[in-house]
């Protein structure tokens, strides 16, 4: 996540005020002759320079979090449960808990009838943080809020029939089951990790749809992501897949389910699916088979 304001957000705030100075001066001058356009264009100013002025505090704030040590319980916290942190080369680590902080600063994370702990609050992290490590610019924008259960819970979001552990919703809303997301950290390796899952939800959302392919994809490479998709999905249904059985429901369920395979049984998936491997390894910027071999795994 950036701490200085990209030259294309400088860029939209200038065009912005550009287009506003003169509306704002016409609908003036419609109202009140020349007063009112001069009054319409002062309040203008004054708009782009408020936003100006609030997108330059966010970042003060950010660069005045990251100047402070990064808490030694929490680089504890992800040597012994977070994997994937554990696995990054070292000059990765710390980006990740830069991404980590201003993540757990600045997204709304919210306990269903529980208490939310520190830990939960660094699990919900670490979940986005993985996906999102490749990208230094990248802002979970789409991210709403994250609500977090006690346990698995059903449709109705009560307990009788739990057997959700978690949802994301076209919306921005991501909703976890706490004893799923310390499961899902418990096992780096069996496929499973409820966190991946409902976020990697998230990067498929567009236009408050989900359709299974991931967002930003160029054409040839979202036409290669089609073609090895299908291939997978029959292969998944045939019961040849390392990918767990429910990735076949859908298209959407696949790719989450295909995320979670990649972070987790990373080795085994470039063995067995080594196309699916290779576009996700592309898309997220990130190798965690090729970090986990000089472990020995």
């Amino acid at each position: 996540m950036r701490t200085e304001r990209a030259p294309a957000q400088r860029r939209f705030t200038r065009l912005l005020s550009a287009v506003l100075l003169p509306l704002a001066a016409l609908l003036g001058l419609a109202l009140g002759a020349w007063h009112g356009a001069a009054l319409g264009a002062l309040v203008a100013c004054l708009g782009a320079a408020w936003i100006e002025r609030r997108a330059e505090e966010h970042m003060a704030r950010r660069r005045l979090l990251l100047a402070t040590p990064f808490p030694d319980s929490w680089r504890t916290f992800l040597r012994e449960r977070c994997d994937h942190y554990e696995r990054l080369p070292e000059t990765l680590r710390p980006r990740f808990e830069n991404d980590l902080r201003i993540f757990l600063a600045e997204k709304r994370i919210t306990g269903v009838e529980l208490e939310l702990s520190e830990e939960l609050r660094l699990l919900v992290g670490c979940s986005a943080v993985m996906l999102s490590l490749g990208w230094p610019d990248y802002e979970w924008e789409q991210l709403a809020e994250v609500l977090v259960y006690p346990q698995d819970f059903d449709r109705d979001y009560g307990f009788d029939e739990a057997h959700l552990a978690g949802q994301a919703h076209p919306w921005g809303t991501v909703i976890l089951s706490a004893s799923a997301l310390r499961q899902s950290f418990a096992d780096p390796n069996d496929g499973f990790h409820v966190g991946l899952h409902e976020f990697a939800h998230l990067l498929d959302l567009e236009r408050t749809t989900f359709d299974g392919v991931p967002m930003g994809l160029d054409g040839p490479t979202r036409s290669a992501w089609l073609e090895v998709q299908e291939r997978e999905l029959q292969r998944l249904r045939r019961g040849k897949s390392l990918l767990d059985p429910y990735g076949a429901e859908d298209p959407v369920e696949f790719l989450a389910v295909a995320v979670e395979t990649f972070f987790e049984p990373a080795l085994e998936m470039r063995q067995r699916h080594f196309e699916l491997y290779e576009l996700l390894r592309g898309y997220f910027g990130q190798d965690p088979a090729a970090w986990d071999e000089p472990r020995g795994l």
